[in-house]
């Protein structure tokens, strides 16, 4: 009898620990069940579902992203430049970008822990109303720890190693039944500081 006890016991016990160590595992590394990839850009076609997993809700309240009804809001997020290259607050990139199928949308720099770089220039993001397009709707931003010249600026001073997040507010329907081909901004590097890079 007791060696069946410690027989069942210990499934158990097997049991948590591959359950707990596998859901730690994903939300450590940002794994999300439905991940979509879009030309660098991420997402998930259960974030802010009634269809979330259990994983990614726990990753969503991880990183402190308040997931809204996918009808109101469809997120995008970026670690990499163009070539593929995890990003690093001490260089220059250039955004390229057109017109969004959303009523209104946001660009914004997380640092490393989630939250914006703490670095005092009120510059963490750009958005539908504050980016200054071209005459044909298209529009340039820079992501660099200083403005320098350009017109619309994200900062990633003390961003170190950041990530991009776009929020896409009322969407088309048609982004969220297609996310894998919505046109979004291309990220290219232009310069780093510092030697070697």
């Amino acid at each position: 009898m007791l060696k069946k006890i410690a027989f069942v016991l210990s499934i158990i016990l097997v049991g948590a620990a591959v359950g707990v160590g596998s859901a730690m595992l994903m939300i450590r590394n940002g794994a999300m069940i439905g991940r979509v990839d879009n030309n660098h850009w991420y997402t998930s076609r259960t974030v802010g579902s009634v269809d979330a997993d259990p994983y990614t809700r726990a990753l969503v309240a991880r990183i402190g992203l308040l997931g809204l009804n996918r009808q109101e809001t469809v997120y995008f997020s970026r670690t990499e430049d163009e070539a593929g290259v995890v990003f690093d607050g001490a260089c220059t990139y250039r955004i390229d970008g057109g017109p969004l199928a959303a009523r209104w949308w946001s660009i914004t720099l997380y640092a490393p822990d989630n939250f914006l770089a703490v670095n005092g220039d009120h510059q963490p993001s750009i958005d539908a109303t504050s980016v200054q397009p071209n005459a044909d709707g298209s529009w340039t931003a820079r992501i660099a720890p200083e403005q320098g010249d350009a017109v619309n600026w994200i900062s990633s001073r003390n961003g170190g190693a950041f990530s991009l997040s776009i929020r896409l507010y009322n969407p088309e329907p048609a982004i969220s039944e297609h996310l894998e081909d919505v046109p979004l901004p291309t990220i290219t590097r232009e310069a780093c500081e510092g030697a070697g890079q």
